[in-house]
């Protein structure tokens, strides 16, 4: 199942932000599996540290909606309207519905858990295949590159 995402996905890099060891590493493994390059960050302090060193090297944004000292939510509200950094694609991952509900009017997909393998690899390539939106489009832009808007 995995290796039919791995020829679309040659050199396609996902920062996971997820405080859970266990989540992070299960993460990790079906994405490096499928043929991601795979970078973590357990906290979005650590996630926003990165991405203001190199965001155009990042090709996807996997957080978690509930994370210590900011949540995934309150980062990805301000990374939409940060227009300083580059526009990165970014997938929603929670266990509640409320959560991925106030993901869904960011206009960010949501993985809702617990989530198979095949759903996380079939929305990280659905959202890594998109096209580029150009450097400064926002999520009131309807081509926005922050989610597809449905999980």
């Amino acid at each position: 199942m995995e290796g039919r995402y791995l020829a679309a996905q040659i050199s396609a890099t996902v920062l996971i932000v997820e405080d859970d060891r266990a989540i992070c590493e299960l993460l990790r493994v079906h994405l490096a599996n499928a043929g991601y390059r795979v970078e973590l960050a357990c906290d979005a302090l650590a996630a926003g540290g990165r991405l203001l060193r190199d965001a155009c090297s990042i090709d996807l944004l996997i957080i978690d909606a509930q994370l210590p000292y900011m949540t995934g939510i309150d980062f990805v509200a301000t990374l939409i309207a940060d227009t300083s950094i580059p526009v990165v694609p970014v997938i929603m991952i929670t266990g509640y519905e409320d959560l991925a509900a106030r993901a869904e009017v960011l206009g960010v997909p949501c993985l809702l858990k617990p989530f198979s393998a095949e759903a996380l690899l079939g929305l990280v390539h659905k959202t890594v295949r998109q096209p580029v939106a150009a450097a400064g489009l926002r999520s009131g832009d309807k081509n926005h590159k922050y989610g597809t808007g449905a999980a």
